[in-house]
């Protein structure tokens, strides 16, 4: 009998060589909720309103595959979510670790403070591994720019050849959206928050059990230690308030995850143009058995920019369903919230085979500059019509430049002629002085940068390798800060302070990454 909840990616082949399952799998989610919920004990723990024994107890229970995976989730369409089951399941396995300590977990919480949470902590995750393969896809991107700053080619508008540029020139401005794009990652990565407010989202039952076990002070100082504790133990931040239907958290993370699609979108979709086989001036390196088609020998079909095209088309989709969830009603939406669960993972995943797919593509892709140069001249000089329009433009007027440049495109066109020399004897004809008919016949020349397209890439060169050099100095200091911490526990640092720090340990690990 098949499995039938198998999911191999077989129409996802783009995910295959990717951290999507990784991170983002039904295993993932649940270890997700696993630490949210023993992360909210430690925070009560540190707060004083739970044993010290219960450390013990969570760290038994902080391994997610000790609990029945397929059962949590045929149990969750009895409640509408999957932490009502959870919770059970884990109360259950905390009774094996110790009698009472069930009811030391998912104390003051709901089932939305768990999943939104466990959804926070998926997403810094998916962030962190994005911007490690957006910052590999800028490096090799980079060295395209450099590289080919003089490699001149057509630059394109509307599907037509437009006037000259270079090479170098596109790949900077493909550079500039990753950076552009890690950049606003990098913001939501480090504001994604904790969610704790209780089944309306004021906190009372937390308060009345901090009044109760610690009366001597104020309730709002003990909440407000085991906020920031329980942020501290998964890596987020401490909110305002609660968000249960403030989604603008959601609606940022959708946004910046579809536009991280479309950076990589939009690099693949060029490469699939540049690929053509009438283009022919980038092509996908390939493997032997890659590329091919089932009814065509001869096919090289760009495959990972065919993927990663196809994903970027559908994140906006998906994105729009996490925007409409917004309109969430009263203190716990009837459908919004449950709409996101889906859409949001999805789109975790489109993005993280997109821009994987993107870095590994950059760096098999093959650049035919004389290919390049073949294609430009195909128009016989068509393409510096605008060059020559402004120069003529400073002698005899704008519009009276473009009429004359028009006309002789025109004719060019029609007789099959190089533009170069009919415009010459039109400027003759016109009577035209011998220098500026010098001028703009030595207009016509593919050497040499066309406007600012050094300087240009000059600038984002030198701002991605600046992140470059920031990223390598955060990755060292964060090194050594380890190698200090792991000298203080080994001379026996406090029970409470290493289960603290094992947790962050964990949780920066993925910020390292970044």
């Amino acid at each position: 009998m098949p499995n039938f909840t198998f999911d191999a990616g077989l129409l996802n082949p783009l995910s295959h060589g990717t951290r999507e399952s990784e991170l983002t799998s039904d295993q993932a989610w649940l270890q997700a909720m696993v630490d949210a919920e023993l992360a909210l004990t430690r925070a009560l723990v540190d707060a004083e309103l739970a044993p010290e024994w219960m450390l013990a107890v969570c760290d038994a229970l902080a391994d997610a595959s000790q609990f029945d995976l397929g059962a949590i989730a045929v149990e969750a369409r009895g409640g509408g979510n999957p932490v009502i089951p959870f919770v059970k399941h884990l109360g259950r396995a905390a009774e094996r670790v110790r009698a009472g300590a069930s009811d030391h977990l998912h104390v003051g919480a709901t089932s939305q403070d768990i999943l939104d949470t466990a959804a926070m902590i998926v997403a810094r995750k998916v962030i962190c591994d994005l911007i490690h393969q957006l910052d590999s896809f800028g490096a090799d991107l980079a060295a395209l720019a450099d590289e080919h700053r003089g490699t001149v080619m057509s630059g394109r508008t509307l599907g037509q050849q437009a006037s000259p540029t270079s090479f170098g020139f596109v790949a900077a401005g493909w550079l500039d959206a990753v950076l552009l794009i890690v950049t606003r990652l990098e913001g939501i990565r480090d504001s994604l928050p904790v969610q704790l407010g209780g089944a309306v989202g004021n906190l009372s039952v937390l308060t009345e059990i901090a009044r109760a076990r610690r009366s001597e002070t104020p309730a709002s100082e003990v909440l407000d230690t085991v906020l920031e504790r329980f942020a501290d133990h998964v890596g987020l931040v401490v909110p305002r308030l609660s968000w249960h239907t403030n989604r603008v958290v959601i609606s940022e993370l959708a946004s910046v995850l579809a536009a991280a699609t479309g950076v990589a979108g939009t690099f693949a979709l060029d490469v699939s143009v540049l690929s053509r086989t009438e283009i022919a001036e980038v092509s996908e390196r390939l493997a032997p058995g890659q590329g091919g088609s089932s009814a065509m020998p001869h096919k090289r079909n760009p495959v990972s920019a065919v993927l990663i095209t196809a994903a970027a088309l559908q994140t906006p989709g998906l994105a729009s369903t996490l925007y409409g969830s917004m309109l969430a009603e009263d203190q716990r939406p009837s459908g919004a919230w449950h709409a996101e669960w889906q859409s949001l993972r999805v789109l975790e995943r489109l993005t993280i085979s997109a821009v994987t797919g993107a870095a590994s593509l950059v760096a098999r892709l093959d650049v035919d500059p004389d290919r390049m140069r073949a294609n430009l001249d195909l128009t016989d000089g068509l393409v510096f019509s605008e060059r020559v329009t402004t120069i003529l433009a400073e002698t005899v007027g704008k519009t009276t430049a473009f009429a004359l440049v028009e006309r002789a495109s025109q004719e060019a066109f029609a007789t099959n002629r190089p533009l170069q020399v009919v415009l010459a004897s039109i400027l003759i004809t016109e009577g035209c002085s011998d220098e500026l008919r010098a001028q703009i016949w030595a207009a016509f020349d593919y050497e040499g940068q066309p406007g600012q397209s050094a300087g240009g890439i000059d600038r984002v060169v030198h701002a991605f390798r600046q992140r470059a050099d920031a990223v390598a100095r955060r990755a060292r200091a964060a090194t050594s800060t380890d190698m200090v911490e792991g000298d203080s526990a080994q001379v026996g640092a406090p029970a409470r302070s290493n289960n603290a720090r094992s947790n962050n340990a964990r949780s920066n690990n993925d910020v390292r990454t970044a």
